[in-house]
């Protein structure tokens, strides 16, 4: 059931996003697909984690004229991880590699909620150097909920992925 939500949500951004331009209210709307590992997998108690991820943007359209239309960032770290608890809210300086050689760096903030069965994790910030310096960076990705049963046993759940949206408001 939880897979299906996630598909629902998937179909509806990929039909949503063509049409962004005439719904988009910023610079860029892109959508972003996510993959995350983790190294030892999840399991049902904490422990530290090696946390892998990549994010890239793609469909990108702009009301303003940007030629940009895809992107990406990337990066890994390490924290204490379960698959009963959401991650932390923290923050971060990240850095968007766009398509036509340009970087973007962000000083983001994060934070994560559950949403009808699924994880969805918001980052925001202001851009601070690059493309669209000045303006705001929001990424908002929707994951299933981790399956319980695979965190029981070795080796928990090693992989995510997630889809949304991205936009420079």
């Amino acid at each position: 059931m939880k897979i299906t939500n996630l598909i629902k949500i998937s179909i509806l951004i990929c039909a949503v996003l063509p049409f962004s331009k005439a719904f988009a209210v910023g610079e860029l709307t892109c959508t972003a697909s996510a993959d995350i590992t983790y190294s030892p997998g999840l399991r049902l108690f904490e422990q530290q984690t090696d946390i892998t991820f990549d994010v890239g943007y793609s469909g990108c359209t702009s009301l303003t004229g940007s030629t940009i239309t895809g992107g990406s960032r990337s990066g890994s770290f390490t924290g204490s991880r379960s698959c009963l608890a959401l991650p932390a809210s923290g923050s971060a300086t990240i850095e968007i590699y766009w398509d036509d050689g340009q970087t973007s760096v962000v000083d983001a903030t994060t934070q994560s909620t559950d949403a009808a069965g699924q994880t969805v994790h918001i980052l925001t910030g202001p851009i601070i150097s690059g493309p669209f310096a000045g303006k705001i960076f929001s990424e908002e990705l929707v994951q299933a909920s981790l399956d319980l049963l695979s965190c029981l046993v070795a080796p928990g759940v090693e992989s995510q992925t997630g889809v949304g949206t991205a936009q420079i408001l």
